[in-house]
């Protein structure tokens, strides 16, 4: 399968389909779960269908130990690669490289205005002008209102959409009165799309819980396969 054939077959389309075309740009959308659930294969797969359109991704990492995340875009374009029996592997393996860009940030050693900052210094500097921007290990809890109003000027500031990871905490999961779980529903006002992700006997199931301001919210239809860490039609 060539490149374009497999970009059109893809189940992102099916989830742009259900959140009214996509998350657009000037937004913000988040996968939520527990930890080791799925969220940045989730993030990964997102990410990857955005190179395999050619367009350019910027990956900011929070996250404690920012060397796992070349291995799961390799690992999820590889799963992709197979399963749709890709050609030209090598050439469309070197092109999304080239178009992905890798941050990654303390959260406690410096305010979100100062990763601001160095993301548009590095940006400019290499003319590097992403159409996607993911965010992984950014913690909610930690987070301020102050903080969610920035990231949603960033979206806005540079075109983009902005997909981030949420960890929710270990035990019962706690929602507000619309599902929200906590800590997302502190800054759920700023998020345009809320995905939960929940384990199944043999699959996690993708649920939507806010599109925009629509009442009436899409079943998914959509699972993670927890062996390939792909996202894919669930027609059950």
């Amino acid at each position: 399968m060539v490149k374009n054939e497999l970009n059109q077959r893809s189940p992102i389309r099916v989830l742009e389909k259900s959140i009214h075309g996509g998350l657009g740009r000037g937004n913000l959308g988040v996968f939520a779960s527990k930890k080791g659930v799925g969220k940045t294969a989730c993030l990964a797969h997102v990410a990857l269908d955005c190179l395999l359109r050619g367009e350019k991704v910027l990956h900011v990492s929070f996250s404690d130990n920012p060397s796992h995340i070349e291995s799961w875009y390799e690992h999820v374009f590889q799963e992709l690669a197979a399963t749709f029996r890709l050609e030209d592997v090598r050439d469309v393996h070197d092109e999304i490289v080239s178009n992905r860009l890798i941050l990654h940030f303390r959260q406690s050693d410096r305010t979100l205005q100062q990763v601001r900052t160095h993301m548009d210094t590095v940006t400019a500097g290499s003319g590097f002008t992403p159409a996607l921007i993911i965010v992984d290990g950014f913690s909610f809890a930690a987070a301020t209102d102050a903080d969610w109003a920035l990231w949603k000027e960033i979206a806005d500031a540079r075109g983009v959409e902005i997909w981030f990871s949420a960890s929710l905490p270990p035990g019962e999961i706690v929602t507000d009165d619309s599902g929200i779980p906590a800590p997302v529903a502190a800054g759920k006002k700023y998020f345009s799309v809320i995905i939960q992700l929940h384990p199944m006997q043999d699959h996690i199931d993708l649920k939507l819980l806010k599109d925009r301001d629509s009442a009436d919210l899409e079943k998914l239809r959509l699972k993670l396969d927890p062996r390939t860490l792909l996202i894919a039609n669930h027609r059950a």
